[in-house]
């Protein structure tokens, strides 16, 4: 039976059960059922329900919260078989997120500023750590012998608690006088170091329950969904065995290609959960399973960086399996067995770098860690990817100089409220030694300039009615001039649109893109820029290209983006020609190089999309590789199929006449 960090490949089933359902758990959960899963799939870990959010066990723990009638102790058949079968289990437990315990110890239920509850949010230095949670992990490990623990509903639901008690603790431990004003907003003082230190508490909460369910069951496997991930971009403080997290179901593919290069660079074993299905359509709540090639290129994203996949299949109210379902993901299994070899706890060998930073992103969050925000960072993400970067993300703790230098180009994306001054001083210093800073968005710029890049930031200044029409008959009448959008220019492409830009203006200075105020008043003021800076460059964006990249889509941004990029470093692995969208990895196993190929197009990021059996193939690619010498073979994997490639100036060109999801070029030395 496989470990967490050796294994390659599970199934998430959960059902967060509560007494309303009214349904007598495992009254049509069949031992059958779930051989069978095992032996078709053949997952290294089952991850199935024991607790959810509403703090009902669907175990019949003797803690006094399982839900009201069993037909009988469904874990200890799933321990049973899981274990005849050679398949790991791990338990899918609530952790802060707990709402039964908050009724019923509303002391321990984190109070808002104003005096309300957060519903279901309990204090991560109060009793439910000792009183509840570790007891009944200490009862699945000891009592089913399960493998491992996945808490979710933990550093994603963790709030600041407003308490009398909390703030008294606080002006205790930090010697910082409140003066009786309570740090509600980001307008009064100490909001920022009141947030801080609750995060502290939840670091010591994770700490304190890893540490000592680990002195009793060392051998448990044990993680906390989202923590130090994107939600929570921090260096590993906890003794956890795993991360992990799952992905956004209303965007999942975007979401994995950027929670996975979140992840990849935190030096710990990781994997990715994607949703098997949508839960709503529209404005409507629906359950609608995914078709297979959702899936499968979902788990492409994740696994190109070296990392693990499982996908997420609810169960029913009594915790019976969703059988068709579960057996339609047979060719996810085929499609992870047939390339664990080339990607499994492989390295990213990236060129470029974007920016996740910590100190920005604790600002922006509106709880202490959060999703919200983060689209623009995500965004920018999919762009750098579909416009042929290879593409690593780090934080501030993975930005030491000496890490910092070995990226050709580093990305700063759209700032929420700015950076601490001594990043802002290494990055400028990168630069000056070489390398070549992008940095994206209105904000960026403006923050960038004012801390000494040499370059000025103007407003553009739109004279416009404030109500205006547009062609033939006022299709945008009753729109104020601040909503429309103004006009970019790429080099001789057509016109693009663009939103709240601004002017990037520098003595020296190349633009590549240039912005008008409308169709009609050609400014071409600069808005796109690459200036030197010591014996680097700095570029400049003077829109936020991300967040509108993501929300409204332009072959343009990518134009833009590859045009930069392809005049400040030689890649090594270059597009040379590609019909669709390519996105590429350079992942190291094993001391070979695996460049991975993965097919970004489809309509995974339209929500009126909810299932869609149609990826159009990327067809006509031509690659070409840098290596130190001549490769023996290129090899296309995991075919095994030798390809002819030419040899030319230090460059491999190998050439693949369609990619359907997922392929990978071994370069044999």
């Amino acid at each position: 039976m496989k470990t967490r960090k050796d294994s390659f490949f599970g199934i998430h089933c959960d059902f967060h059960a509560k007494p309303e359902d009214e349904a007598v758990i495992g009254r049509n959960l069949r031992e059958e059922d779930i051989r069978e899963i095992c032996r078709l799939l053949r997952p290294d870990f089952w991850q199935i329900d024991c607790k959810g959010h509403p703090g009902y066990t669907s175990y019949p723990s003797k803690l006094g919260n399982a839900i009201p009638h069993f037909a009988f102790d469904p874990l200890a058949l799933w321990r049973r078989v899981t274990r005849e079968e050679d398949v790991a289990l791990y338990m899918h437990y609530s952790g802060v997120y707990e709402i039964k315990y908050c009724r019923e110890h509303p002391d321990q239920n984190v109070r808002m500023a104003d005096g309300t509850y957060a519903e279901g949010a309990t204090r991560t230095d109060g009793t439910y750590v000792d009183d509840l949670m570790i007891p009944q992990l200490t009862e699945l490990a000891e009592r089913y012998e399960v493998d491992g623990v996945w808490v979710d509903g933990d550093c994603w639901k963790a709030q600041a608690d407003f308490r009398p008690e909390s703030l008294a603790t606080f002006e205790k431990e930090t010697g910082i006088d409140l003066g009786g004003h309570i740090p509600a907003t980001p307008a009064d003082p100490y909001y920022h170091e009141y947030r801080d230190y609750h995060r502290e508490l939840f670091r010591r909460y994770l700490r304190h329950y890893a540490d000592t369910l680990h002195a009793r069951f060392p051998d448990l496997q044990i993680c906390s969904n989202w923590a130090f991930s994107d939600h929570m971009p921090e260096p590993v403080c906890a003794n956890v065995d795993f991360l992990s997290g799952d992905l956004n179901p209303k965007n999942s593919f975007h979401s994995a290609r950027y929670a996975a290069r979140a992840l990849a660079g935190q030096g710990k074993p990781w994997d990715l959960m994607a949703w098997g299905f949508r839960q709503a359509i529209g404005a409507n709540s629906a359950y609608c399973p995914k078709h297979i090639t959702q899936i499968l290129q979902e788990a492409a994203a994740v696994i190109s960086l070296g990392g693990a996949f499982q996908c997420y299949v609810a169960q029913h109210p009594d915790g019976s399996l969703h059988m068709p379902e579960l057996c339609a993901l047979s060719p996810l299994a085929d499609f992870m067995r047939a390339r664990e070899a080339f990607c499994f706890r492989g390295t990213p060998r990236c060129d470029t770098a974007l920016l996740l930073s910590t100190y920005d992103r604790s600002r922006e969050s509106k709880r202490l860690w959060s999703r919200n925000g983060y689209e623009k960072i995500m965004g920018l993400c999919a762009l750098l990817c579909d416009a042929g970067q290879t593409l690593d993300i780090v934080s501030e703790h993975m930005l030491a100089a000496d890490t910092v230098s070995k990226y050709k180009m580093l990305t700063v994306p759209e700032l929420y409220e700015g950076l601490d001054s001594s990043t802002i001083d290494l990055l400028l210093d990168y630069a000056k030694h070489g390398g070549h800073l992008l940095l994206a968005g209105r904000n960026t710029c403006r923050i960038f300039s004012e801390a000494g890049a040499p370059f000025c930031v103007d407003s553009l200044i739109l004279d416009r009615p404030s109500v205006a029409g547009f062609t033939d008959n006022g299709h945008t009448e009753g729109k104020v001039a601040s909503d429309l959008a103004c006009i970019f220019t790429v080099g001789d492409d057509p016109c693009g649109a663009v939103f709240s830009p601004c002017i990037i203006r520098a003595d020296g200075a190349k633009a590549y893109a240039t912005v008008s105020p409308s169709l009609y008043e050609s400014t071409n003021d600069p808005l796109a820029v690459t200036l030197p800076y010591g014996e680097g460059t700095i570029s400049a964006i003077g829109f936020d290209i991300g967040s509108q990249y993501l929300s409204g889509t332009q072959y343009l941004h990518r134009t833009l983006i590859s045009r930069m990029a392809n005049e400040l470093y030689t890649p090594t692995v270059r597009i040379e020609s590609a019909t669709g969208l390519l996105e590429l990895v350079p992942l190291e196993k094993d001391g070979r190089l695996y460049i991975q190929l993965i097919n970004a197009g489809g309509n995974h990021a339209n929500q009126d999309m909810i299932s869609d059996d149609v990826l159009p193939p990327v067809c006509d690619i031509c690659l070409s590789l840098s290596t130190k010498e001549k490769p023996t073979a290129l090899v296309l994997q995991p075919e095994g199929r030798t390809l002819p490639f030419t040899w030319r100036d230090g460059r491999a060109y190998v050439e693949l006449p369609r990619l359907d999801i997922h392929a990978i070029i071994e370069i044999v030395p």
